[in-house]
């Protein structure tokens, strides 16, 4: 009973790492990392949606004074940055299009 016991112990505090890097960041446009670093969580259980994702960009960009990236070219380095694009998934009763990896703060 008692080595049962540690067992399920040991596997419930067991450390789960969910932790995202990102990859290719040579290639992506370094507004985008700056955004990254600066507003969202990398973890590997978020979901969010593209178009928030996007807006928080252009407000970040706008407090920074710089020329934000079209969507298009945002969908990309994200992509170029190894966050992954779901073309549709249900959201809170909605099907939605967004990222895999990625959370904003706050």
């Amino acid at each position: 009973m008692n080595k049962l016991l540690k067992k399920y112990l040991d596997q419930a505090t067991a450390y789960h790492d969910y932790h995202f890097s990102m990859c290719n960041q040579e290639k992506a446009d370094k507004g985008v990392i700056d955004f990254i670093n600066a507003k969202c969580k990398k973890d590997r259980r978020f979901h969010t949606p593209s178009k928030r994702l996007y807006e928080a960009y252009k407000v970040y960009c706008d407090e920074i004074d710089v020329t934000p990236l079209s969507s298009w070219q945002f969908k990309r380095n994200m992509q170029i940055l190894g966050f992954v694009y779901v073309p549709k998934k249900r959201f809170y009763n909605r099907v939605t299009t967004g990222f895999k990896n990625v959370g904003l703060n706050g």
